[in-house]
C-alpha cells in the first residue's frame, strides 16, 4: 500500500483528507456538545438507529450541500418515528472514486428529538427540496 493513502473497497482516501475528515468531525462533534438540549437522545444511543441510515440518504426530509475548505459537504436529513418521533443527521463529505463516481463518506451521523438541532451543518444551498 502506497504511503499517504488510505484504501477502502474500490477508492482511496489520501491521508490529508483523512486528517481533515477527523478534525470536522471534532470541530462538528464539539458543536452539537455545546448545542444539544439536556434532554436529548445521548450519544451512547446513537449507535441502535444506524439501521436507519440507508432510508435518510435514499428519502431524505431535506438534503444540502455546501462547501467547507474547497471540499463538498452533503447532509440529509429524515425524521422517523418508532417510540417517540426523532431525526437522523447524516454529514458526509463527497470524493470522486476512481470511475469518477461520488462517494459519500461520513463524517458524522447523529439523532436528536429537537428540530433545531437538525439544521445545526445545513448553511448550504438546498439540494433537494424541503419536505415538512
Amino acid at each position: 500500500m502506497p504511503l499517504g493513502k488510505v484504501y477502502m473497497d474500490e477508492f482511496y482516501l489520501p491521508e490529508d483528507l483523512v486528517e481533515w475528515i477527523g478534525l470536522k468531525k471534532s470541530e462538528y462533534l464539539s458543536r452539537l456538545i455545546q448545542s444539544a438540549p439536556e434532554h436529548d437522545l445521548s450519544f451512547d444511543q446513537y449507535q441502535k438507529f444506524d439501521r436507519l441510515i440507508p432510508s435518510t440518504l435514499s428519502l431524505p426530509d431535506w438534503s444540502v450541500e455546501l462547501k467547507e475548505d474547497d471540499q463538498r459537504i452533503k447532509i440529509y436529513c429524515r425524521s422517523h418515528h418508532e417510540d417517540e418521533a426523532f431525526f437522523q443527521i447524516i454529514v458526509g463529505v463527497i470524493i470522486l472514486d476512481q470511475s469518477q463516481s461520488e462517494v459519500l463518506v461520513p463524517i458524522l451521523t447523529y439523532v436528536t428529538r429537537f428540530e433545531s438541532i437538525t439544521r445545526l451543518f445545513s448553511g448550504g444551498s438546498p439540494s433537494r427540496p424541503i419536505l415538512n
